[in-house]
């Protein structure tokens, strides 16, 4: 019996690996969009005259899309201020931060530091906690004996097939997860 429950777990292991590893490769990078695509090809004509409309068209057609919502401009410090609000939470994966140029890929976060703003304990020694970020994230592990502090430095952390360890400063890391 004991044989085959090791074996049954091991094939959900595996199989949760593959999974993995497969969504991962299948990720593909966000073309530019047609309209910006056209645009750019208004620098390849030769006469200055002709350039010149053809810019006015394409830049008049990307500002009625952008009006009508169909597309958005974004710098890549939006990008990394959006991941970094989405961080903990539950979203699609867009992969809005990759590029064409350099090595196509930004970094991934992984971890974010900041501070608590306030606290409230919750059931079996486990504590809620809203942060400096605005997010609030929920301990799914007793800290015993332990009640944090305002301004206290926290480090949120990814771990293993998508959960999170939280760190406040000196304390050992325990599950959490964000609520906020």
């Amino acid at each position: 019996m004991m044989k085959r429950l090791n074996f049954s777990a091991s094939v959900l292991i595996s199989g949760l690996l593959l999974a993995t590893q497969a969504s991962a490769r299948d990720a593909r990078p966000i073309g530019s969009a047609k309209l910006f695509d056209d645009m750019l090809q208004c620098r390849s004509l030769a006469d200055a005259n002709m350039r010149l409309a053809c810019y006015d068209k394409q830049v008049a057609a990307i500002s009625d899309a952008q009006a009508k919502n169909e597309v958005a401009v974004i710098d890549k410090e939006s990008v990394r201020q959006t991941v970094r609000q989405n961080f903990g939470l539950a979203t699609p994966a867009v992969p809005l931060a990759e590029s064409s140029g350099g090595n196509g890929r930004e970094e991934a976060l992984d971890e974010i530091q900041t501070k608590v703003v306030s606290f409230q304990p919750t059931v079996r020694d486990r504590w809620r906690l809203q942060l400096a970020d605005g997010s609030e994230w929920q301990t799914l592990e007793t800290i015993a004996f332990r009640v944090p502090e305002v301004n206290m430095a926290v480090t949120v952390k990814k771990a293993a097939l998508g959960s999170y360890l939280l760190r406040p400063a000196g304390w050992p890391a325990v599950r959490a997860r964000r609520i906020k």
